[in-house]
């Protein structure tokens, strides 16, 4: 009997086939069998045969030569090639990196895959690096420390290359890949040349200070250039075709060298088969690009004192309407490093949010540094420093400004005094949290306009925000001087940092959480933290989640619970690296630096020695944290040049989601120079972190002996897409057309994805099983038609199979105008606004026994709209209005052939419309206007039968 179940593949949408009798589609198992073994002879030589690792070739084809291979493990978003050392020692290492000197300790690598394709020298500084992220996908997420072979260089040994070194080291404790090895990574052991000794770190590891050894770290005599240099024993030059570098001729130079892992991984493992309702969604980790937007405007000079610590040229952020503020201790804002537009206007300044440029209108006049901004609820800016003027009026460290033209408010004013002994007035933060304004700093008194008396707050207060007036008895009373403060997102305590050790005579230790009640009370439980060094002031804090992360100096970044102060993670900056800055947004903690080397997770202790660590991560005076787990997000890493050295004092996110940061910045690489002109702060646009739309109607297209060709929708990205095609376990092939032929194996699953520029990956089609034979074709795409486009309407038994359309006219598809792919012309009316709306179409097909119809699936192209027709019963529309349609109605869309075309219409038809004998397939198009220059119609459908 025929079933009343439509058989549902591709998510509920067959896909059209083509060829003819005699069709047996199995029914799909719940799990696919095991991959039998691999082919030794076709192992890695396309796509569909990748193999699990260079390694894995070797094993079952001893006589594999070195060169590019097609790899694919299941952390694999697809199959890639890779070049394989097929000789040394055995064969079976594959080669991630490149390069003579400018070699980086960054995450992301450097360079481009393709040029890993050969291990050969091009000159110069031209070094490939593969992603972090593309290095442990090779070792399927294994443990860096696990693979026996260890790590392994190919090193020159002379300066034309004619000679070649073996070094291997082994970490001791590496699980994921980085490039950072200028960072003592401890070793089991190392060797050069097959001769072993135990121990050692990666920064510099060897048995003499000539060839057998590897420094990896900067040093000037390599004109601070990382590498896998020599001891200072080995000399070299600066010749582009030398493959020893040496800026001056001196040792320790910088070898050409190759980079190979020997992961031992099978393709026959690890896989598992997908379900039929596909894969899901792949996206990247959420976070800045290291590349900087270029900056067309930025500020630069010193106009203020710099006897303090953090007088840098920015400090200070915040976002009022579509303008940033930016607050600091600069003099001028200009629009590049040779002062093109140049203008004075120290201390605080504003930027258009979208473009960066300067927003001239905003001119307030300042006698000191700002080192702390507040946007007030109705817009209004406030700034805090060490100024005492406003505008030529008095203004002790604290001012109210319009955000449109910089004047001073003089309806929300307060005076800050600080009545110790030789005591100056120092505003350092600014936090607006519901109601109230809390003010961090070195302070005694507060007093709002509409005061009568001042109120005592040492160092850490509050202030009505509606009228500056300090709230009575909310005092923390703190012993020394606050350098931060954050609001928890409850309102119901507030945090500070600075270099206090008392609050009201409490314990107090550089850090606290005061209730936001009428008292100041510390929070409970006591928070008494260690810190990494007994100097050890703290100058940030913010809360993320269950977390408040603080950071200072001894270059310390630590996260405690909300809930219990119980520390939870530990960085250290080494060697140098006192935390500056944090911010909180959502899920992401980025923490500011004068740091310049490496974040050590898990170390508790400065200097970095005396204590344990697990992972080393490189930064650059700004670093980006899991605000739920505690980790580093190792993908952040831009690179800056400073005036000083002072690194990174000011960070926020703007409503764009682009990030800011800001201090004694000169330079950034950004997306147009590594080395692009940057006044006193960057901004960092977000990656792209969101997958691309699933393609649809994917769908079986021819059926050969021994191969399928497939096409689907098309899917788009700002980054452009490409399309992975799986099958079975895993996937075999990537294109950018939408359509692709591959090699078939009978009872074979398939399901495509998008994945785009940025590493983001669609969820998948739902599954399409294509048995061992050939659907059948019942009405090919360039099919006869009969066709009826006239002013007047057919009768409304136009679609049902008995009507009589001997009358109609007759033409073979494409039918339509405008496109060179018309076979048959209907543009018949001039001009053309007597065009009617609608056009008929009706094409008659035979069913023998429609018992052994398994599927139909029908194809059709809707330009501008359609319906379409079984039987005289309605299986799909497109571009159309839902409801009745007439001879008037008009489509909703306007697609040309191209775009109609690469979306078809693709529909499973109930099996219960068909007959025995006659079947009509009918279809009516629609003008989305009658002056359309395209109208195009085409439909094919194809049985799969018992």
């Amino acid at each position: 009997m025929r079933s009343s179940n439509i058989r549902r593949l591709a998510a509920g949408v067959l896909a059209v086939g083509t060829a003819v009798t005699g069709l047996t589609v199995a029914t799909t198992p719940a799990v696919s069998a095991e991959p039998g073994a691999p082919d030794p002879v076709t192992l890695g030589t396309t796509q569909q045969t990748a193999a699990g690792s260079c390694w894995e070739i070797k094993q079952l084809r001893p006589s594999a030569p070195d060169g590019a291979y097609w790899l694919l493990t299941p952390s694999m978003p697809e199959p890639q090639q890779f070049y394989c050392d097929m000789t040394t020692d055995g064969g079976g290492w594959v080669l991630i990196a490149k390069g003579r000197n400018g070699w980086t300790p960054d995450y992301d690598g450097k360079g481009t895959r393709a040029a890993l394709l050969s291990p050969s020298f091009a000159g110069g500084a031209d070094v490939h690096q593969l992603p972090s992220q593309a290095v442990d996908q090779l070792l399927d997420g294994g443990r860096v420390a696990d693979l026996t072979d260890g790590i392994r260089l190919r090193r020159a040994r002379n300066a034309a290359g004619s000679q070649w070194q073996e070094a291997r080291f082994k970490p001791s404790r590496r699980d994921r890949w980085v490039w950072s090895f200028n960072a003592p990574h401890p070793l089991t052991s190392y060797s050069f040349d097959g001769s072993s000794w135990s121990g050692g770190n990666t920064s510099s590891f060897g048995a003499d200070s000539s060839y057998r050894r590897v420094i990896t770290t900067s040093r000037s005599s390599t004109a601070w250039n990382f590498g896998f240099g020599y001891g200072t024993g080995v000399g070299g030059s600066a010749n582009a075709d030398s493959y020893l570098y040496s800026p001056s001729g001196g040792g320790e130079a910088l070898p050409v060298t190759q980079v190979y892992l020997r992961p031992k991984i099978r393709s026959t493992e690890g896989f598992t088969a997908i379900p039929d309702g596909g894969t899901t969604a792949v996206e990247q980790t959420a976070q800045p690009n290291s590349l900087a937007d270029p900056l067309p405007w930025g500020v630069t000079g010193i106009a203020g004192d710099t006897s303090r610590e953090g007088s840098v040229e920015v400090q200070a952020f915040t976002q009022s309407g579509n303008r940033m503020y930016v607050g600091g201790n600069f003099r001028y804002v200009q629009q590049d490093a040779s002062g093109t537009g140049r203008v004075e206007q120290s201390f605080l300044a504003a930027f258009d949010v979208d473009t960066g440029a300067w927003v001239s209108s905003f001119r307030p006049v300042l006698n000191e540094q700002v080192r702390a901004l507040a946007t007030l609820p109705d817009g209004r800016i406030v700034a805090g420093g060490s100024f005492t003027h406003a505008n030529g009026t008095a203004a002790t460290g604290i001012v109210a400004l319009d955000p449109v033209t910089g004047a001073v408010d003089p309806t929300w004013s307060l005076t800050v005094e600080n009545r110790l002994t030789g005591g100056v007035v120092n505003v350092r933060a600014l936090e607006l949290d519901g109601d109230y304004l809390y003010l961090g700093g070195a302070f005694t008194h507060l007093k709002g306009r509409t005061q009568a008396n001042p109120s005592f707050m040492r160092n850490l207060g509050r202030v009505n925000v509606a009228d500056a007036s300090a709230t009575n008895g909310w005092n923390p009373n703190l012993n020394g001087s606050v350098v931060d403060v954050d609001g928890a997102a409850d309102r119901t305590r507030v945090y500070s940092a600075g270099y206090f050790t008392q609050a009201d005579g409490l314990a107090a230790p550089k850090a606290a959480a005061f209730r936001t009640g009428a008292t100041a009370s510390l929070a409970t439980p006591a928070w008494n933290p260690t810190w990494s060094s007994s100097n050890d002031y703290q100058q940030a804090i913010a809360e993320a989640g269950d977390r408040v992360w603080v950071g200072g100096s001894e270059h310390s970044l630590f996260s405690f619970s909300t809930s219990t102060f119980q520390r939870l993670s530990t960085n250290i900056f080494d060697p140098k690296g006192d935390v500056q800055a944090v911010t909180a947004d959502g899920d992401q903690v980025f923490a500011g630096c004068h740091c310049w080397d490496n974040s050590y997770a898990d170390a508790v202790k400065w200097p970095l020695d005396s204590t344990p660590w697990s992972q080393a991560d490189t930064v650059h005076a700004v670093g980006m944290w899991d605000a739920a787990t505690g980790a580093r997000v190792p993908g952040f890493v831009p690179t800056f040049k400073t005036r000083v050295g002072y690194g990174v004092w000011a960070i926020t996110k703007d409503s764009n989601d682009r990030l800011w940061v800001g201090g004694d910045i000169v330079t950034v690489s950004s997306r147009q120079s590594a080395t692009d002109w940057s006044g006193g702060f960057a901004r960092f646009a977000p990656r792209d972190a969101t997958a691309p739309a699933t393609p649809g109607g994917l769908r079986l297209v021819e059926h050969g002996s021994d191969s399928v060709r497939l096409a689907w929708n098309a899917s788009s990205d700002p980054s452009g897409v490409r399309y992975q095609v799986l099958r079975n376990d895993r996937p075999i092939a990537v294109t950018t057309a939408t359509s692709i032929t591959v090699p078939h194996a009978d009872d074979a699953r398939y399901f495509v994805r998008a994945a785009d520029g940025a590493g983001n990956v669609s969820a998948s089609t739902g599954v399409l099983a294509v048995g061992g034979a050939a659907p059948q074709q019942v009405v090919p795409n360039d099919a006869s038609w009969r066709w009826r486009y006239e002013a007047q309407a057919p009768p409304a038994t136009w679609a049902q199979p008995e009507y009589d359309d001997t009358g109609w006219q007759q033409g073979t598809a494409v039918l339509g105008w405008g496109s060179t792919s018309v076979q048959t012309s209907l543009d018949l009316f001039d001009p053309t606004s007597s065009r009617p709306l609608t056009a008929y179409f009706r094409h008659a097909f035979t069913i023998d026994d429609p018992d052994a119809v398994r599927s139909l699936v029908l194809t059709g192209v809707a330009n501008d709209g359609a319906v379409f027709y079984v039987n005289g019963v309605e299986v799909a529309r497109r571009g159309l209005p839902d409801g009745p349609v007439t001879h008037q109605t008009y489509a909703v869309v306007a697609p040309r052939e191209a775009a109609a075309k690469s979306s078809p219409v693709v529909v499973e038809v109930p099996l219960g419309l068909l007959r025995q004998g006659r079947n009509v397939i009918a279809a009516e198009t629609h003008l989305n206007y009658r002056g359309t220059p395209d109208l195009t119609f085409e439909a094919g459908a194809v049985a799969t039968l018992d």
